[in-house]
């Protein structure tokens, strides 16, 4: 069970410190986050919402994935599946709707497919972790 608990532990640690990175950037230069795909926000409103999306929500997650790395790790494993998987889907509808992206939207699709599937595949083995050790105590 210990081995479960770090392994979910790093594996949150390390989704809060990539989302709090995308967090700052996009509140210190919300123009940087968009040069990527070739976006120019022309007014404030434009950086206004790219500051609140992807600077102020992504700060508010990463910091409760810090927050479940430690405690209720069910939890934050549960919202990095939805948020990583929602991304992921978002970005194969795309991709099915209209066209191949570029290496960047490419390079992303992968990374959230992953971290999805790495937060499936965590709370799927944390679940039966303990369903096995409730078997045990039962038997003990």
């Amino acid at each position: 069970m210990k081995g479960n608990l770090l392994t979910t532990r790093i594996f949150l640690i390390l989704l809060a410190l990539a989302t709090l990175n995308i967090a700052i950037q996009a509140i210190l230069n919300p123009q940087a986050i968009f040069d990527h795909v070739q976006v120019q926000l022309g007014n404030i409103t434009a950086r206004n919402s790219v500051r609140a999306l992807y600077g102020g929500v992504n700060l508010a997650f990463g910091l409760f994935w810090l927050y479940t790395a430690f405690r209720h790790q069910t939890t934050g494993l549960i919202l990095a599946l939805l948020y990583t998987g929602g991304f992921a889907l978002g970005r194969l509808l795309s991709v099915l709707m209209d066209g191949m992206p570029g290496e960047f939207a490419m390079q992303w699709l992968v990374t959230e497919t992953v971290f999805a599937l790495l937060a499936a595949g965590l709370l799927y083995w944390n679940g039966k972790a303990k369903q096995s050790n409730r078997t045990s105590l039962k038997m003990g």
